[in-house]
């Protein structure tokens, strides 16, 4: 069955995030509930009007426990997804259709990750037992065989796929020195980036992401009943999932 989209059907009427950082002095459901309350104040409701939750997170929660506990929900349904680098995206999209199917009137989507308090260096993981001798492939080494294998296909030469790639690392830096939120909140030159030491294959160290944390939270909000007046907010026009995704706004990243 093909599906008619939700477009002009849900509003996205409020948000929060923490800045993006290390956050030694917060855990979780600190910053949990940081964002919480910045997205309730700015979309203008309480946390009683919110009728379900979507949290996204890979490895800072196992259930929807790692939400209602520090929010102290009760009785409203709370689930707790994972879809690697879209997982935001992923809570953002099943929000939008819960609300654009009539099932709920308002819904949270929420996005959390604080990596730093694992305990170890690059990301987490469950690898199978060994004798310590075979070397692990590190997120930006695997991430690192995409860029070649995008040029064979689409016929670009390794001089212009470092080019753009430069352009892309260079445009993020600029962003992020323009936002308060933002982990690195400095411009960095094109020479510099395209100079910049190599991690893995062809991506230097402005190519891949750092380890940083934050929450980000927005309600939706479909059309009321006509007894209720409509909130105001940004109508969803439309969109698209692409893994891997983006969670920082001042860095190009090559792995989640």
């Amino acid at each position: 069955m093909a599906s008619n989209g939700i477009r002009d059907r849900v509003a996205i009427v409020g948000m929060g995030c923490t800045p993006f950082g290390e956050h030694w002095d917060k855990g979780v459901n600190d910053l949990l509930v940081d964002a919480t309350k910045e997205a309730l104040a700015s979309a203008g409701v309480e946390l009683r009007d919110v009728d379900a939750f979507w949290l996204g997170t890979l490895y800072s929660g196992q259930s929807g426990l790692t939400l209602s506990r520090p929010l102290k929900i009760d009785y409203k349904p709370v689930s707790r997804l994972e879809n690697y680098c879209a997982t935001g995206s992923e809570a953002f999209r099943n929000a939008c259709y819960a609300v654009a199917s009539g099932a709920y009137d308002v819904a949270m989507a929420i996005g959390v990750e604080k990596l730093k308090d694992s305990g170890i260096s690059g990301l987490p993981g469950i690898a199978a037992p060994g004798d310590g001798t075979k070397a692990g492939l590190t997120a930006p080494a695997s991430f690192s065989l995409l860029a070649p294998a995008y040029g064979k296909k689409y016929g670009v030469d390794d001089p212009t796929l470092k080019d753009v790639m430069t352009r892309i690392a260079w445009k993020n830096h600029k962003n992020g020195a323009l936002n308060p939120r933002a982990q690195f909140r400095k411009e960095v030159s094109k020479d510099t980036i395209a100079c910049s030491p190599l991690v893995a294959g062809p991506l230097g160290i402005f190519d891949c992401s750092t380890r940083t944390t934050t929450t980000r939270r927005s309600p939706r909000w479909s059309r009321p009943p006509s007894t209720r007046t409509p909130r105001p907010g940004s109508r969803t026009r439309g969109r698209s999932s692409r893994w891997p995704r983006s969670t920082t706004a001042s860095r190009r990243p090559s792995s989640c």
